[in-house]
């Protein structure tokens, strides 16, 4: 599966139920994809190079400064532009994370360090042992929340580890691609942008629903979003993809905090149902759950799930976890409801 999910086209079945992916199951919203389709009467024209427009979409919506916004075409688009513009000389991860993060990095040579978390504790972050690697030029990437596990930081720590990394000289990379949809709210690392040396990152089409149209963006001081920016293609947007996420910044809520609600609420029944079945959840705080079967192999019920056209995101490829643990998307409630009957008649057999 390339390392991820959403990867439909592979399987050729008609009506596949996609837990793989994590996306907002309530959108997209029919506001930003009325703008979409208008923004289609200008694709005889380049989109705009310094993206004005959505820029100042953003800063509004979000109280940042226009010069600190730069957009990719979706959040893995910028990661390797990050990584260019601070120059890093070590990589940190928290196993198990995005694995876009350790593949880029290597890419382009640079050494990659992955502290474990602890699957006894949840996933639960090992904060003393990053503090005491961290040393002068790494980048500390922080996952909030963090994919596959859905654990997520306190606040206490990522001042911490953000205080830790000004000690040292190193820097902060905070993935935010899924705290739109975590309930209740998690501490962001925007405020931490005033420093040079802390940069966050946040996927558009996650919280709305549309990853096909591909937009993320980042939040840096300015010095560091030019950087980003000349590592960049010149134009990473379609007219689309600009116009439905200026759209979506103009009107953001109440969609994200009604979705954010409804998605814990059937994070929870859908981890309930699980636990009844004899796997074992992990009690995240995301739109998604990180599930570990004792009964068997997740390979197994990857397999057998698929011919009930569901499916599910085999995780033995995340470093310290192995062949029992899946990962499932929240869905509507029907979807989990499909999901949950798939998964009991493979207990049953």
């Amino acid at each position: 599966m390339n390392g991820h999910g959403g990867n439909t086209d592979d399987f050729g079945i008609s009506g596949l139920i996609d837990f793989s992916s994590n996306i907002n199951p309530f959108g997209p919203p029919d506001y930003a994809l009325l703008a979409a389709r208008e923004s289609l009467a200008l694709i005889n024209r380049y989109p705009d190079a310094r993206q004005t427009g959505i820029r100042r979409a953003f800063s509004a919506w979000l109280s940042v400064d226009v010069e600190k916004l730069v957009f990719g075409n979706g959040a893995s688009d910028l990661i390797p532009a990050i990584f260019s513009a601070l120059s890093p000389s070590r990589v940190i991860v928290t196993y198990p994370t995005f694995s876009e993060y350790e593949f880029r990095a290597r890419s382009i040579g640079l050494p990659v360090l992955g502290v474990p978390s602890d699957p006894m504790r949840e996933f639960d972050f090992d904060i003393n042992g990053i503090e005491k690697i961290l040393s002068r030029g790494d980048l500390l990437v922080m996952c909030q929340p963090n994919n596959p596990t859905g654990a997520a930081w306190k606040e206490e720590d990522i001042s911490r580890l953000s205080e830790a990394c000004d000690r040292v000289g190193g820097y902060l990379l905070a993935d935010e691609c899924f705290i739109n949809l975590s309930h209740p709210p998690l501490p962001s690392c925007i405020p931490l942008t005033e420093r040079r040396n802390t940069v966050v990152l946040r996927a558009v089409t996650k919280d709305f629903s549309a990853p096909g149209l591909r937009v993320g963006f980042a939040i840096s001081h300015p010095d560091v979003a030019r950087g980003i920016r000349e590592n960049l293609q010149t134009w990473p947007l379609n007219c689309a993809g600009e116009a439905f996420a200026a759209a979506c910044a103009g009107s953001p809520e109440p969609f994200l905090e009604t979705s954010a609600r409804k998605i814990a609420a059937l994070r929870e029944k859908l981890f309930l149902g699980l636990r009844g079945l004899g796997f074992v959840p992990n009690a995240g705080r995301a739109n998604f759950l990180l599930v570990r079967s004792d009964l068997e192999s997740a390979e197994r019920i990857f397999e057998r799930a698929l011919k009930c056209s569901v499916l599910i995101r085999k995780c033995g490829n995340f470093p310290i976890l192995d062949g029992r643990y899946f990962r499932v998307a929240v869905k509507l409630a029907r979807d989990n409801a499909s999901l949950l009957s798939v998964l009991a008649s493979l207990v049953d057999n």
